[in-house]
């Protein structure tokens, strides 16, 4: 019982402090409130977006996203069904034309 309470007051902190933004070179991802990282990926280095809904997230209407490139892998804690939706199709998408124009 005490890991389902931490786990929905973590999903809460998640979602307030991740920040992310996807433009045509990279996809960039802030997170954190102590200890803050800004990572930036380049877009022509994605190879895949995958979607994933644990129980509590399930709960929460929420997904998180894993950005995979060839050597790491990124992950988004917490988007809204729909955000993590456009986010998928928008990444993959660059991700596309990035590897038709090189």
């Amino acid at each position: 019982m005490l890991w389902f309470v931490v786990g929905i007051l973590l999903v809460r902190y998640r979602y307030a402090f991740y920040h992310f933004m996807v433009n045509e070179t990279d996809v960039e991802i802030k997170k954190g409130f102590f200890f803050r990282t800004h990572t930036a990926i380049p877009i022509a280095r994605v190879q895949n977006v995958d979607l994933d809904q644990g129980p509590i997230l399930r709960l929460f209407k929420l997904q998180q996203v894993h950005i995979l490139t060839g050597g790491s892998g990124h992950e988004i804690e917490a988007l809204t069904e729909v955000e993590a939706e456009q986010f998928k199709d928008r990444v993959v998408t660059l991700a596309r034309e990035a590897r038709h124009e090189g």
